[in-house]
Order: structure tokens, then sequence, then C-alpha cells
């Protein structure tokens, strides 16, 4: 999911440069110029600077969802990838019961016949 967002962010902070850039300037002078005119200016919003506030609190939004989102995944690094593969080599392989009438690989052992058996006396 982290993946997504970041592709998404990324986009979008070039998407906002490219639109800054193509905005035509307020002012032809310096820091300084033209200081009469209002902050945002007395004529109506273009086309261009509604999509750079609409691009930038975007840019914003993502920046805030970037910076929530590692609490609520499941931290992941190699140390934990490690130690999952090395438990999954140290645990013996599961076998399925083999069904009745079946050969298995594995058979059981089988109990030893009387007549194999040593004969120990017995203390009475």
């Amino acid at each position: 999911m982290t993946i997504v967002f970041t592709i998404l962010f990324v986009f979008t902070a070039l998407l906002l440069i490219g639109v800054v850039l193509v905005q035509q300037p307020k002012t032809s002078g310096g820091l300084f110029a033209g200081t009469g005119q209002s902050l945002l200016g007395t004529s109506g919003k273009t086309f261009w600077t509604k999509t750079t506030i609409a691009m930038a609190a975007f840019f914003m939004l993502l920046c805030i969802v970037l910076s929530i989102l590692p609490k609520y995944e499941k931290p992941t690094s190699v140390t934990d990838i490690i130690e999952k593969q090395q438990q999954a080599a140290q645990a013996p392989p599961m076998t399925a019961p083999a069904a009745p009438g079946s050969v298995s690989a594995n058979p059981a052992p089988q109990s030893v016949p009387a007549a194999a058996q040593p004969l120990v006396p017995s203390s009475k």
C-alpha cells in the first residue's frame, strides 16, 4: 500500500512543479516589485491558480497519509525474514496421515514377535 501512495506522491509532486512553472508571473520585477498589489491579487482566480491550489492541497494530504501509514503496517525487515526462514528450516515437516489401505513412505515399526524377544529371567 505504501508503494502506491509513494508513486502517487512523486507523480503529484512532478505535476505540481509543472503547473507552477506554466503560470504567468504576476509581476515583472524582483522580490519587492509590485508591492502595491494585494497578496492574492485583485483579479479572479485563473484556471492555473485553482489547479495549483488543488494540487497543493492533494500533495499535503499525501504527505500526511505517508507519515501516518507506517504506524498501521506490519514492520518487516531483513532480520524478520531470516528468522522466519530459520524457523521454517528447523521445524519438522508435517506429514498428512495416510488413508486406510494406502502404502506409506515411512511404515510404522512392527512389533517384535515373542519368539525373537530375549529371555530375561524374572526375579521372584
